[in-house]
């Protein structure tokens, strides 16, 4: 931490738990998520592994939180297609190039390998980085989708969309 970084023990609450969520963050990305431990993510986050644990019972909640952190990011940057332009397949076609933008950005890759590295020991977490990446982003297409009447089966056009816009970009970045 810099020398104008606030002490951990001066800040409140909710600053005290982002900066272990960042921390946690940088931590399993760095080493993934079965070889990050409390130890590492309290030491990044210049507290100690008994704080960590005052604000997260496991290294999955700790996981789950960094999750629901980049959700917050992901969804504020990509929006919905109608911020994209009012023409429905421009709107459509500018979303989908953000979304494989976003998903394609260094972090998100980050997160699709470790969450597939620990997938077998944790389902939950994996499941929890495909609805950040890509089931909320579905879900807001195909609300466009039906909104517009667009299509008949939206939630079905929606999920074949992004999968044939992402497939190959961000298997090409996983491998």
């Amino acid at each position: 931490m810099g020398s104008n970084t606030p002490q951990f023990r001066s800040l409140p609450r909710d600053e005290r738990r982002t900066r272990i969520i960042l921390a946690a963050k940088r931590v399993m990305l760095g080493k993934g998520l079965d070889a990050a431990s409390m130890d590492d993510v309290a030491a990044e986050a210049g507290t100690t592994k008994p704080t960590v644990y005052a604000h997260f019972k496991s290294k999955d909640e700790l996981f789950s939180a960094v999750v629901e952190y980049i959700k917050g990011h992901f969804l504020g940057k990509l929006r919905g297609p109608d911020a994209y332009a009012d023409e429905p397949v421009e709107a459509v076609t500018r979303f989908c190039a953000r979304f494989v933008e976003l998903s394609c950005w260094r972090d998100a890759i980050g997160y699709q390998r470790v969450t597939l590295a620990a997938a077998a020991r944790s389902p939950a977490i994996s499941r929890a980085v495909y609805d950040t990446l890509f089931a909320e982003a579905g879900r807001t297409l195909s609300n466009y989708l039906r909104s517009r009447k667009l299509t008949r089966k939206p939630e079905r056009d929606a999920e074949l969309l992004l999968a044939a816009t992402t497939g190959g970009p961000i298997l090409r970045h996983l491998f």
